[in-house]
């Protein structure tokens, strides 16, 4: 029975989302809280490089097809536009922007979500993103990877971007190599964000501690 201070925190979380650190953790409250605490350490060390990735990402995309439809709002061209998902995300944008007033199209770029430049390497549905980006102007920014291959490995980023982002638990997922993924696709766009990553980042640091923390040798701040 875990003591009373366990039993407060366990609620605090909430019994259902504390579940599956418990069952990883064979039912022992004390090692499931530790396992909790770590997994918001790396969360919060592995969110700097996803924000790069997708900061960078927009922005060589951005770049890259602004000069492909030679203007900086290229959607508005007809030839130009997403398909009718991709559009709705850009008149949501638009539409908050003007609340607030006068905007350009680099605070529509910014405005958009991961999701919506991960889905310009997609096929695009009716969309025909092959013909209409990949094929012209977006492989030539990707060092010959392939379109699949970079869509998938885009969307691995993207979930566990948006798990972070809402505050689900990561400590399942092969970590290390998600770490890489980011870094790899960090480079195709950014190498110098890439190098730094790779230099500085904590997120091995973070990944090496979790069997000393899990046992208690070092402590944690949950």
């Amino acid at each position: 029975m875990a003591e009373n201070g366990e039993e407060q925190l366990v609620a605090a979380i909430s019994p259902e989302r504390f579940q599956p650190f418990l069952e990883e953790c064979r039912g022992d409250v004390v090692v499931a809280l530790r396992l909790y605490a770590w997994d918001a350490e790396v969360a919060r060390a592995l969110y700097s490089p996803l924000r790069d990735l997708e900061v960078s990402l927009r922005n060589r995309v951005h770049r890259q097809l602004t000069g492909k439809f030679g203007r900086s709002d290229w959607w508005n061209l007809r030839r130009a536009e997403p398909n009718s998902w991709g559009m709705r995300k850009i008149r949501a944008a638009e539409d908050d922007l003007a609340e607030r007033g006068e905007f350009g199209p680099s605070d529509v770029v910014a405005s958009l979500s991961f999701g919506f430049w991960v889905s310009l390497v997609s096929r695009g549905g009716h969309g025909n993103y092959d013909m209409k980006y990949w094929n012209p102007a977006l492989r030539h920014c990707f060092n010959g990877v392939g379109r699949q291959n970079l869509h998938d490995r885009l969307g691995i980023m993207q979930s566990l971007r948006n798990r972070i982002a809402h505050h689900e638990r990561v400590c399942h997922r092969r970590l290390e190599e998600d770490f890489r993924t980011a870094i790899e696709l960090t480079a195709l766009v950014a190498p110098v964000l890439a190098a730094r990553h790779e230099k500085h980042s904590q997120v091995p640091a973070v990944l090496a501690r979790k069997a000393r923390v899990l046992s208690g040798e070092e402590e944690i701040v949950l």
